[in-house]
């Protein structure tokens, strides 16, 4: 018998559509199995969240599932802060990078039995600006990016929007003079990453010692702003080497301030979160989040 017979699933429709399958087969799977499921569809930013309060309020779910990308996942987190109903995903994004942390793979049989008998682990947050974050936090080259995407151009293209969207600004040269205050120390960087796990955009290995279950941030420092570094940056991630580098900084941070330069854009879990001034820090509150049997969270 399942162990969770309730099931709410908060959908984001423009990240649903990129996969509409999946969802269908998980649904399938999850109704086959004997769980009664509820679907509720966002009709814009911040919907997740409040949908997701009101549904732990109801105290009717066993578990509350964000569909969508790390954005959704989110928003839905933000709600159940505080709450007792576990949160549970369906990765239906470009990026999918809590999917990637948790060692989820986009099959709808390994959702379907992870949302109904998975364990429920405590995981640890962020926060920017007060406001919760799960997987990072970029400050720059990757900020700038994700604020220059054409939503349409990500609906048709999905992956292909951010790279056509990373190769305008590095023509444009993607090195700022960031400067930062690490708890209590100051740092300058070309860009900057607050990291809560291991993972960053998408199947690319950031921290080899990242662990999203303990609390704490580990901040990543890239301090050469030309164009021919950052190609060397990106190299580096995708072999799993940046943290090899000489010229990127790791450190553990509680909290950081980001001062200068004013106006410089922030993405945060892959959505476009403001501009500098932005303080991060250590979240206060933990969140619990149904994982696959066996997952390493």
């Amino acid at each position: 018998m399942a162990l969770r017979q309730s099931i709410h699933i908060i959908l984001n429709p423009v990240a649903g559509a990129r996969r509409p399958g999946l969802l269908h087969a998980v649904v399938e799977r999850l109704r086959a199995a004997g769980a009664s499921v509820t679907l509720e569809e966002t009709a814009g930013p911040g919907d997740a969240t409040l949908l997701a309060q009101n549904a732990a309020a109801r105290g009717e779910a066993d578990v509350i599932v964000a569909a969508g990308g790390d954005g959704t996942i989110n928003e839905v987190a933000r709600g159940l802060l505080g709450q007792g109903t576990p949160l549970g995903i369906v990765p239906l994004g470009t990026a999918n990078v809590l999917a990637m942390e948790l060692g989820l793979r986009a099959r709808s049989g390994d959702i379907a039995d992870m949302l109904l008998t998975g364990p429920a682990h405590l995981i640890g947050t962020g926060l920017v600006e007060g406001r919760i974050f799960l997987m990072m936090v970029g400050i720059g080259f990757d900020g700038v990016v994700v604020h220059a995407i054409n939503p349409r151009l990500k609906r048709l293209f999905g992956k292909g929007a951010f790279v056509w969207a990373g190769i305008k600004e590095w023509l444009r040269g993607p090195g700022r003079d960031i400067h930062l205050v690490v708890d209590g120390r100051e740092k300058r960087a070309a860009w900057a990453i607050a990291l809560n796990g291991r993972y960053f955009a998408g199947p690319y290995v950031l921290s080899q010692s990242g662990d999203i279950s303990q609390p704490g941030l580990t901040l990543f420092l890239f301090r050469n702003g030309g164009r021919f570094a950052l190609v060397r940056y990106l190299i580096a991630l995708g072999l799993g080497r940046v943290e090899k580098l000489d010229d990127v900084e790791v450190l553990p941070a509680r909290q950081v301030r980001v001062v200068s330069p004013t106006g410089l854009e922030v993405e945060v879990d892959g959505d476009a979160r403001g501009h500098l001034p932005q303080t991060i820090e250590q979240g206060t509150q933990i969140l619990r989040l149904v994982v696959p049997s066996g997952s390493k969270v």
